[in-house]
Order: C-alpha cells, then structure tokens, then sequence
C-alpha cells in the first residue's frame, strides 16, 4: 500500500512539473509575441517617420523655389512699374 502512496506522489509531483513547464513555455511564448509586436510597430513607426521627414524636405524645396520665383516676379513688377511711369 505504502508502496502505491508513493507511486502516486511522484505522479503528482512530476504532472505539476511538467504542468509548471508547459505554463511558463506558454507565458515566453506570449512575451516574445507581443515583444516582436512591439518590434514591427517601432520599425513601421520609423518608416513614417522617416517618410515624413523626406516630405518635409520636399515641402522646403518647394518653399524656397516659391519664395525665389515670388520674389523674381516683384522685381519684374517693379521694373514693369518703372518703366511704365516714364
């Protein structure tokens, strides 16, 4: 009898450990999920940043080459002006 008790207690004891595995492989394999969730989120938020910033710089281009063409039309204007008034 004695010997069936302590059959069943290492049963037990080795059920519980492979349970305890079983929930911490289950607990790393939720981590590295959300870990590399994370990873991909950083990698597509430095794309748009990244993409943003080439837009940026786009968009100053374009501001100066206005600003130039603006300033080239007022001189034009004024040199129209000059000439007109004489």
């Amino acid at each position: 009898m004695t010997d069936l008790n302590v059959v069943v207690w290492i049963l037990q004891i080795m059920v519980v450990l492979l349970a305890v595995s079983l929930g911490k492989s289950i607990l790393v394999y939720k981590i590295r999920q959300e870990e590399n969730r994370k990873r991909q989120l950083e990698l597509s938020m430095f794309d748009r940043r990244a993409k943003v910033l080439e837009d940026g710089k786009k968009n100053v281009v374009n501001l100066e080459d206005m600003l130039y063409k603006a300033q080239l039309q007022k001189e034009i204007d004024d040199i129209i002006r000059k000439s007109g008034t004489r």
